[in-house]
């Protein structure tokens, strides 16, 4: 009997939704979303139990709080054949806490109110100089445990730039307050400094790279489109000899 091949997938919609489109010929080993490697690197905050409407949501926000992605990645060293991985969840920087804990931007975040009720939260902008420090300190403990578990030549890093238009032709304009670009150009730069210390990094083609006025998740520039999804995709299994 063929014995299918398993993607660890760490990050957002990109990779997750490339997945379902090659579930057929690959299971998984492994989830975590909305959690930067910042958090993952440092040590747990100290939140107590949060729970949200949703058991996928509270989840992802306690992974967050546990700063649990290099653990679960440990535990699925073995079965993992392939770890695939984007960062836009970094696109929104990242919350410090007292005793250099991190909390990771998102939606579940916000709905927990955990940092409104945290004087010491203190938001670091993604592109600025403290930022990127540390998440290249982030990034070389990342590495350093890929080697440990090896996992660095079986780590896929998918850099897809933001679309600043839609599929209609509307430009997308700002995201936060901040030129779509330049959020786009800060994680493809984040997404050098791991290519630079030796993971292998695949960039998606601008002219594939469309965002859809009528996408499921709703429209945005790093929502793509199926075609993108399926270079991705084979992209993943190019890198499992599939």
């Amino acid at each position: 009997m063929l014995i299918m091949p398993n993607i660890f997938i760490y990050g957002g919609c990109v990779v997750r939704d490339s997945y379902q489109l090659i579930k057929d010929q690959a299971g998984t080993s492994g989830y975590v979303a909305r959690q930067s490697i910042i958090s993952a690197a440092n040590r747990p905050a100290d939140v107590g139990l949060v729970e949200l409407d949703s058991p996928f949501q509270t989840r992802m926000l306690r992974s967050d709080i546990e700063s649990s992605f290099l653990h679960d990645l440990r535990r699925a060293a073995e079965k993992t054949d392939l770890l695939l991985m984007d960062f836009h969840v970094d696109r929104s920087g990242i919350y410090r806490l007292r005793n250099d804990a991190f909390l990771t931007p998102s939606q579940e975040l916000t709905k927990s109110k955990i940092i409104q009720t945290r004087q010491d939260a203190v938001k670091i902008d993604l592109g600025t100089e403290r930022h990127t420090q540390l998440w290249t300190n982030a990034a070389k403990r990342l590495v350093s445990k890929l080697e440990q578990f090896g996992l660095k030549e079986k780590t896929l890093i998918i850099n897809s730039p933001w679309a600043e238009y839609d599929s209609s032709g509307n430009p997308f304009g700002s995201f936060n307050g901040r030129a779509v670009k330049e959020v786009s150009d800060h994680i493809s730069s984040l997404t050098r400094i791991l290519e630079n210390m030796g993971l292998d990094r695949v960039t998606m083609p601008k002219e594939i790279a469309v965002a859809p006025v009528d996408h499921k998740w709703g429209s945005g520039p790093y929502h793509f489109s199926e075609e993108a999804m399926r270079w991705v995709g084979q992209k993943a299994l190019g890198k499992l000899n599939c």
